[in-house]
């Protein structure tokens, strides 16, 4: 295996000088470099952060779309052993800041249109001392990657990179209001792509096509990791566009695509065409497409949709994959058996194995005797708290909800944690809460996830208002701009429900079971954001 990153790439480009990596596309026109091409502009990238004062060990976040300058950053970054901090690029000015200012970013690189954002929270960023952007906006910024890469040399001097040097902080949702954030070794990347590549039977013939965000562990480890190892070639796409989905799939022929459940349920939503089936791409890889359509998806585009299960924190550590060929246990949220480097126990709430068909959480760790974190999540930065509770007694808690059959395949149930999977984003029920607890007239809420054909889960709120309010003094328009102005879109509520009261326990805790087990249809009587916006 390879002892870093910047020899994955190093290795590639001789391997494969001339063939093409990477082929951005945007809808516009496609951006092809080759292998070489890479190698030459992320050591340019890595002497760009050297001259900015970047040493190993730096935090360096990007607050970018998908593009061949992420690529780029995220390796200049990696060769000279600082840490990338993915940031959410739908995130609002106030969770950008929270992000730069707990993983303690020395560097910023943002785009033209993030740039207000960033000017408005920068002064609140002591840590920050660089910030850059792709294209040349504003001059009061200190440096410009289209400009400026050109001026460094493609020769990077040799530095001391090895395995279990950490690479990135990767912000996940949690179940407190921010986000913590996962430090994962270079190590973590390698062993991904490894099984990714494993499990796919990856060659230099193949052709991934993602249209997945960068800032997310997926696109990450699964694609260009993958890609990297196998010397098979990359198109990513700067996101999804599903009226034209189909057609770049004819235009770029992948072997396979990436997906998660949003993905396939929106396509299945559009309409039927006579030529749905005609497309190259025989398999996709992903998770969470909705059981009812699983099947019928398959038949009309004439794809099998291999589900797997993994995580941020889990890694290479938490890897389980349905067979490409064979019983798939299609629409039965089945995601498969354990990698070879995955170890897995079911337990009840005491950490109790339970027996095989019975529901538990599911724990996992690195199936290397010496190491049970080995290509996992470290550790929660600034959150050892957290991190002992996740690695109570050597195993990772996943906050899953599973069970296992007698063939040793794994079923999705529910998920333990307060967390809410809307359209592949996690977010944080405590933190839509915190922020309808803000408002001067609201007393208390919460936030549950409830089914959806489209998204697989949406976000529904029960909201108690604060004496002497109505819902005629508080209107559902006034709560929804409220999320509005301090949620990303992504975490705005679609439906609300006022209560007088919400249930609790001794010790005043709300009790969401008793919420989500009220009636069999949790929509109806709620006020539905998206209608009301559409008059």
């Amino acid at each position: 295996m390879m002892n870093s990153l910047r020899q994955l790439v190093e290795s590639a480009a001789r391997n494969f000088p001339d063939k093409t990596f990477c082929i951005f596309y945007d809808e516009n026109r496609p951006q092809q470099i080759t292998y070489r091409e890479f190698e030459s502009w992320t050591s340019r990238a890595g002497n760009l952060f050297l001259n900015l004062g970047v040493q190993k060990g730096d935090k360096v976040a990007l607050l970018l779309q998908n593009s061949l300058e992420y690529l780029y950053c995220w390796f200049g970054l990696a060769k000279i052993g600082a840490l990338m901090v993915p940031i959410n690029y739908s995130f609002l000015a106030a969770e950008t800041e929270y992000i730069l200012n707990h993983s303690e970013s020395k560097v910023l690189v943002s785009d033209s249109s993030k740039v207000q954002q960033v000017n408005e929270i920068r002064h609140r960023c002591p840590s920050l001392q660089k910030i850059g952007v792709v294209q040349r906006s504003d001059p009061s910024l200190d440096f410009c990657l289209h400009s400026d890469l050109e001026k460094y040399p493609s020769d990077l001097r040799a530095m001391d990179i090895q395995v279990n040097d950490e690479a990135s902080i990767l912000y996940t949702s949690g179940t407190t209001a921010e986000p913590k954030g996962c430090v994962v070794d270079q190590e973590y990347y390698l062993l991904i792509g490894q099984t990714y590549v494993e499990k796919m039977e990856s060659t230099g013939a193949t052709t991934v096509l993602t249209s997945l965000p960068l800032f997310h562990m997926n696109a990450q480890t699964t694609s260009v990791i993958g890609v990297l190892l196998a010397g098979a070639t990359l198109v990513l796409l700067d996101r999804f566009h599903p009226a034209t989905w189909w057609n770049t799939i004819r235009r770029f022929k992948p072997t396979f695509f990436h997906y998660l459940g949003v993905i396939p349920a929106i396509l299945w939503s559009l309409p039927n065409s006579p030529n749905d089936g005609d497309q190259p791409a025989r398999l996709a890889e992903g998770a969470g497409i909705p059981p009812e359509i699983h099947e019928g998806f398959e038949k009309r585009f004439n794809v099998n949709m291999v589900e797997l299960y993994g995580s941020t924190e889990g890694g290479a550590g938490a890897i389980f994959w349905c067979p490409l060929k064979g019983d798939r246990k299609v629409g039965t949220r089945c995601f498969g058996r354990p990698a070879e480097r995955t170890l897995a126990r079911i337990v009840d709430d005491e950490d109790r194995d339970v027996p095989v068909g019975a529901t538990g959480e599911l724990l996992v760790r690195s199936a290397d005797p010496q190491r049970p974190r080995r290509g996992m999540m470290q550790y929660y930065f600034k959150n050892p708290k957290a991190t002992e509770e996740a690695w109570k007694g050597g195993w990772f808690h996943t906050g899953d909800y599973v069970k296992r059959d007698h063939e040793g395949f794994y079923y999705f149930i529910d998920r333990k944690k307060d967390i809410i999977r809307r359209s592949g984003e996690n977010i944080s029920a405590s933190e839509i809460e915190g922020v309808l607890n803000s408002h001067p007239k609201i007393a208390s809420s919460a936030a549950i996830a409830v089914p959806d054909p489209l998204r697989i889960e949406e976000i529904k709120i029960y909201v108690v208002l604060a004496r002497g309010e109505n819902p005629q003094t508080v209107p559902p328009e006034e709560i929804f701009r409220w999320c509005k102005d301090h949620l990303s879109y992504f975490k705005v509520p679609r439906y609300l429900e006022y209560r007088e009261s919400l249930p609790r326990t001794s010790t005043e805790k709300i009790q969401k079971h008793v919420l989500k087990k009220e009636r069999p249809d949790l929509i109806q009587g709620s006020f539905d954001r998206q209608k009301m916006e559409k008059g």
